[in-house]
């Protein structure tokens, strides 16, 4: 009941005892004035569950507005008080989509994940929360365009024919921008540096064919998985490297190059924003 329903009780109760049948309406009386009394502290009830929900919603603190949607509840003023509840669980609703999306934004960053990074970028935006998600949002844009870069320089990579690859491992002594330039692109692919080192077993490697062919390694490599010390480590090996003086040398460990470096940089951009 609503407070005017006290109210409506209080003046029955007050006609009835103004009334010359007021003993025959004594347990009546009585009834009613209990009746007031539980009403009344219902109401004090759902004010105070009231000021509660409303709190909870300002706090925009989620687990707040499920502490306070509990309680009311087991209070037992679910029915009574829909309105209320309806508006925080619509709140309540929007901050677990924020917290998804939000995780799943932070997930593809970490990961540097495109094809989740879209996703994310997209479902965050199409959800309305680019105010709410701004600093998300802003730092996944600049690692898209970073990885979409990447991803044209994949794609050159890709476009290499045999030829160019055969003629990399022609090398008996190669030039030592080239060899620093396989040595660092195996590394980024996981070989073991002290491997590397020797001209002879990079050779074996670029000799391997299916899954392990260099072409099919780039094309599936995840850069996620590139750790902070192996991207130092391979951003020193080609550091004195300039692409520029690769082309005239070699295009395939000029196109190798700019992968290698690309996924270099965008993993170390990663520590300093971390």
């Amino acid at each position: 009941m609503r407070k005017r329903d006290v109210g409506h009780l209080r003046r029955a109760i007050q006609r009835a005892e103004q009334s010359q049948h007021k003993a025959d309406l004594s347990d009546k009386l009585d009834e009613a004035r209990q009746t007031i009394e539980e009403l009344e502290e219902i109401n004090k009830m759902k004010s105070f569950h009231r000021q509660k929900l409303k709190s909870a919603i300002k706090s925009q603190d989620t687990s707040l507005m499920e502490r306070a949607l509990k309680d009311v509840k087991l209070d037992g003023l679910g029915e009574d008080m829909k309105d209320e509840i309806n508006e925080l669980e619509i709140v309540l609703k929007k901050r677990y989509l924020q917290k998804r999306l939000k995780g799943n934004l932070n997930v593809a960053i970490k990961n540097l994940d495109l094809v989740r990074l879209r996703r994310a970028i997209d479902e965050a935006t199409t959800a309305g929360f680019l105010k709410e998600l701004g600093l998300e949002l802003d730092e996944a844009h600049g690692l898209l365009s970073k990885l979409e870069r990447l991803e044209l320089i994949k794609k050159a990579v890709m476009e290499l024919t045999n030829s160019h690859i055969a003629e990399i491992k022609s090398y008996t002594a190669p030039p030592v921008e080239v060899h620093k330039v396989l040595m660092a692109l195996l590394i980024v692919l996981g070989e073991e540096p002290d491997v590397v080192r020797d001209w002879f077993e990079i050779q074996v490697i670029l000799v391997r064919t299916g899954k392990m062919s260099l072409k099919r390694r780039v094309q599936e490599y995840n850069p996620g998985g590139l750790s902070m010390g192996t991207a130092r480590r391979v951003a020193n090996i080609i550091q004195d490297i300039r692409k520029d003086d690769l082309h005239s040398i070699s295009k395939a460990a000029k196109v190798f190059y700019l992968w290698t470096s690309a996924v270099v940089e965008d993993r170390l951009s990663m520590d300093v924003i971390q």
